[in-house]
């Protein structure tokens, strides 16, 4: 197999990626816009487009597992394949997570008021956000951009907990509410396990680019420091 043909295949497979990542982002935008807005027919094609996403998964893995079989690609073509099975594991649990948070829309309607006393809206906004930006930093492989999407998600997290405390609090005043409150504060643990996602992805960028793991930096911090003790 030639290398011209793997990189046609490498460049197919990237597309593919992409266009699973547009999908996840509108459907995290109509997700959002469901629940603020009351919309429960968008809502229910939220949860119907999710088929879409899963088998976009699947084609992308097969996609990765014949490359590795007839290429046997090495160093920077494999660290990208690698990057590609984790993005793609991220990205259709995000968009399991735009399912989840559509599915609490119908349950919100008996009282939507108490959206009122969130901050759902700057949530979504600010997720929506660094979604954007982890996309953005794999587009281009930029690696500074990636560098900078974990911080972001700092906000995403402050506001979570400042939902899930308002949240508590209003239901202690308006028990009469409990249910759609509650469902709220998953809808607002959905968007945040998104952003999460997200950064996710963006650490896998830096990998792709200069074969460094983000991931569970402490873990790998003591490690190392139990070698060099040893």
């Amino acid at each position: 197999m030639s290398r011209q043909n793997l990189t046609r295949e490498l460049a197919e497979l990237r597309h593919l990626l992409l266009s699973m990542a547009d999908i996840v982002k509108e459907q995290f935008g109509d997700a959002v816009h469901a629940l603020l807005t009351d919309d429960l027919e968008l809502a229910e094609a939220v949860v119907e487009r999710d088929n879409e996403v899963d088998r976009l998964e699947l084609e992308i893995d097969q996609q990765c597992e014949r490359i590795l079989a007839l290429y046997q690609p090495v160093a920077v073509d494999l660290r990208f394949l690698i990057v590609v099975v984790k993005i793609n594991t991220d990205l259709e649990r995000m968009g399991d997570h735009c399912r989840n948070l559509a599915r609490n829309v119908e349950h919100v309607r008996s009282a939507p008021s108490v959206i009122e006393h969130t901050k759902l809206k700057e949530l979504a906004e600010a997720c929506s956000n660094i979604l954007a930006e982890a996309q953005r930093s794999f587009l281009e492989r930029d690696e500074t951009l990636a560098q900078e999407v974990p911080t972001f998600d700092e906000r995403v997290n402050a506001l979570h907990r400042e939902n899930f405390n308002q949240l508590v609090q209003f239901c202690k005043s308006h028990p009469e509410h409990a249910e759609p409150a509650a469902h709220l504060i998953t809808a607002s643990k959905a968007i945040e396990r998104i952003g999460d996602h997200a950064k996710s992805i963006a650490k896998s960028v830096v990998f792709l680019i200069e074969g460094e793991d983000l991931r569970h930096a402490s873990v790998q911090a003591q490690d190392a420091s139990s070698e060099s003790g040893s």
